[in-house]
């Protein structure tokens, strides 16, 4: 009977049929009679095809409002319309982010990550394991569109869907790829957001994943370097130029040498043009760009803003020339910094509690006065003029450094000091190394050598350290190695307070952004540094300036010679 209410067709013999005969019931007890129902005509297709015209005119006016998709990709899947138990589905999806291969700490197996975006901007996390990860090496591109059947879909664990999404693919045998002949490039850029140099300020030392585009112009050669836990890498820095001319260095680690770097350098003549995301601002040696692990580059790729950089070139190759030829990038020049507003600033006191359970570096503006409480202190030590790491070469010796491997690296001196801070909650002990220590003790590298060859005395008299004089530092605490309840504490940047906060004063009827913070003011009271880090320089140097100094970067770095920073906290007064 309820079979006759949808389809008068049997299911089994499929014969049509008009009436049911049954047998009749009396009383719960079977009667002799039967009774004949007549069934109408009935057809499970027809009732189908009504119940989906109602679907569809009920969501006429929801499907109005989505984005429509190519009539030839209405056939195939979205990411978010795929589950664990769909099988013999299809997806157009784009290749927007690949990393490099990993090994995995628990096992010791190979992985490769990289996200897929389809055509309307979902993104999903697929994951190659060992052999798989050479079969697909030359499948799955960067930039390049793809069909997709039959990853493995499972559901993410809820404490890491915040990082990669509710559902991951697994790339195996038995997913079916092939590469479609389409250029995306406009769409997967429509997903990012540039940042522009002169904003680059605001994110240093912070978990803000930056994206750029920009020219390379210039590269140095790739250098194997020691970590700071004694592993070795190699690291190659990029210069780019943007345009404006300002110039920014990118330091580019690990696998990225072995493959953009190569990318790059083979083009360099040319000058490619990258697009670049999730790269990290820092403040070691002034202000850097820095890959990260989920990094990704696009080299010339076709989108319409690097076809615009491309002309741009064109349009001043002349000028470019002479900037390579010239390479004021790696000269001093004047810098400006804005200062952070009031409320970015922490009282020594606050920075010891911020400080507990801290693993990785972390870093502060604090307002407070400096002071040298030991003068029995070396105030310079031999570096590589490369790496800047301590050295046993003699002063003026070329030699090979044992850090950076540079052969023909020199021995310079290089200026460095252990100090106090101190504000009305507590003291601080830090030492401060390079530009910001010249620039603290009022006296360059050179003088101070001289004059500690000398005599305690000649040295006290030659520094000439403002002592009741409020300053702004920026300072990096890093946990010690060996003891992991003391931290060691490093001055990057210095600032004059007084200075800074007339500037602000003076600046606050503007409503716009500043460098450091995105609420300061557009044009925000500049603080001239007199020995600013290098990186800083490139950052904020605008090329077509008629004046360039003729003194080479030394940039900061710690030396092991140098004691542990300590923080002492001051009771409250009465």
């Amino acid at each position: 009977m309820e079979w006759s209410k949808v389809e008068s067709r049997c299911p089994l013999c499929k014969q049509r049929f008009s009436s049911i005969s049954m047998t009749a019931q009396a009383d719960g007890r079977h009667d002799s009679r039967s009774v004949v129902i007549s069934v109408p005509a009935r057809d499970q297709i027809e009732i189908t095809i009504r119940v989906h015209q109602k679907t569809n005119h009920q969501s006429s006016s929801e499907n109005q409002r989505k984005p429509k998709l190519n009539k030839m990709d209405e056939k195939f899947k979205l990411i978010p319309d795929i589950y664990p138990t769909q099988r013999d589905w299809t997806t157009k999806i784009i290749v927007t982010e690949k990393l490099a291969p990993k090994i995995a700490k628990q096992n010791q197996s190979r992985y490769q990550h990289m996200i897929l975006m389809d055509l309307k901007g979902n993104k999903v996390q697929a994951t190659l394991y060992d052999a798989n990860i050479n079969a697909f090496e030359d499948q799955l591109i960067l930039g390049k569109t793809y069909l997709i059947s039959n990853a493995t879909v499972r559901d993410t664990k809820h404490e890491y869907r915040s990082l990669v999404g509710e559902k991951q693919w697994t790339i195996t045998g038995r997913t079916r790829i092939e590469e479609l002949p389409e250029d995306n490039m406009a769409l997967i850029f429509s997903t990012y957001e540039f940042t522009a140099f002169d904003e680059l300020e605001k994110y240093m030392d912070s978990n803000k994943d930056i994206s750029i585009i920009a020219l390379c112009i210039d590269m140095k050669p790739k250098r194997l370097i020691q970590t700071r836990s004694g592993n070795q890498t190699y690291v190659q820095d990029i210069i780019v130029i943007n345009k404006s001319f300002q110039t920014m260095m990118l330091t580019m680690w690990d696998s990225y040498v072995d493959r953009e770097c190569v990318l790059i350098a083979e083009n360099i003549a040319n000058k490619p043009v990258i697009v670049a995301s999730h790269l990290k601002v820092s403040s070691f040696n002034g202000i850097t760009l820095s890959t990260k692990t989920n990094s990704n580059f696009f080299i010339n790729a076709t989108f319409n803003e690097v076809a615009e950089y491309k002309a741009w070139a064109d349009g001043n190759i002349d000028k470019l020339n002479e900037i390579i030829e010239e390479k004021p990038y790696l000269v001093l020049t004047p810098s400006k910094l804005s200062p952070p507003e009031e409320s970015q600033f922490t009282t020594i006191k606050r920075v010891h509690s911020l400080l507990l359970g801290m693993t990785q570096p972390k870093h502060f503006w604090i307002k407070a006065t400096a002071s040298i409480k030991v003068m029995k202190q070396s105030f310079w030590y031999i570096a590589c003029n490369n790496c800047n790491r301590v050295s046993n070469a003699n002063l003026g010796e070329t030699y090979q450094c044992v850090y950076c491997k540079c052969s023909q690296t020199k021995a310079v001196p290089r200026a460095k000091a252990y100090v106090q801070l101190e504000d009305s909650t507590g003291v601080l002990n830090a030492n401060v190394i390079g530009e910001p220590a010249e620039k603290l003790l009022h006296c360059c590298s050179d003088t101070l050598m001289q004059h500690s060859k000398r005599s305690t005395t000649s040295i006290h008299d030659t520094i000439q350290m403002a002592v009741d004089k409020q300053q702004i530092f920026y300072v990096k605490a890093t946990q010690g190695l060996i003891n992991k309840t003391e931290y060691k504490f490093e001055i990057i940047f210095v600032l004059d307070t007084c200075l800074a906060i007339t500037q602000i004063e003076h600046s606050k009827l503007d409503k716009g952004k500043g460098l450091l913070y995105p609420d300061l003011p557009t044009e925000p009271a500049l603080i001239e540094e007199v020995f600013p880090p290098p990186a800083k320089r490139a950052l904020f140097q605008l090329l077509d300036e008629d004046t360039v100094a003729k003194k080479k970067i030394e940039t900061n770095t710690n030396d092991p010679n140098l004691p542990s920073a300590q923080i002492n906290v001051k009771p409250k007064s009465e």
